[in-house]
C-alpha cells in the first residue's frame, strides 16, 4: 500500500518555517519512534549543557534509527520536543536545528513543550517522532 503525506499550511494559522500545522497521512505503515535523548550507546550524555549540539545529535540519532524501518525525515508527521527551562530564547536554536532536520518542505506536525527535567541527568531535549511508510 502506498503511502501519500499532505503538508498543509493552512492561511489562517501562523506558518513557521520549521514545521508544518497540518499533516495528513493516508496508507501505509506507521512508525513510532520512542523519545530520545542525546546518549551515546552506553548511556553517556553528549554535549552537557549545549542545547544545539544536543538537538543536532537527537535528530541524527533519529535519521539513523528510522532507516531502519525505511524511513527519513521526509516521511515523519508528527513529533513532540521537550525542553528542560525552555525558554524564548532557545527558539532560534530550536529552528535550526529542524530546519537543517527537515529541510524546506517535509516538516512535521510538531509540540514543543517546556519541563523541568528528564530522565537522564544533562539532557536539555528529549523528541519523539511518528513516521508512515509504504506498507
Amino acid at each position: 500500500m502506498t503511502v501519500l503525506i499532505e503538508r498543509i499550511r493552512p492561511d489562517f494559522l501562523w506558518n513557521k518555517p520549521h514545521f508544518t500545522n497540518l499533516v495528513t497521512s493516508t496508507g501505509g505503515k506507521t512508525i513510532h519512534l520512542s523519545g530520545l535523548v542525546a546518549s551515546t550507546p552506553e548511556g553517556k550524555l553528549v554535549a552537557p549543557g549545549d542545547l544545539g549540539a544536543q538537538l543536532a545529535h537527537v535528530y541524527g540519532t533519529i535519521r539513523k534509527t528510522l532507516a531502519l524501518a525505511g524511513a527519513t525525515p521526509a516521511n515523519i508527521v508528527r513529533q513532540r520536543v521537550f525542553i528542560v527551562g525552555l525558554e524564548l530564547d532557545h527558539r532560534p536554536i530550536l529552528m535550526k536545528a529542524m530546519t537543517e532536520f527537515y529541510g524546506d518542505d517535509a516538516s512535521a506536525a510538531s509540540t514543543c513543550v517546556g519541563v523541568a527535567a528528564l530522565l537522564v541527568e544533562g539532557a536539555m531535549v528529549e523528541i519523539d517522532v511518528t513516521a508512515v511508510v509504504d506498507a
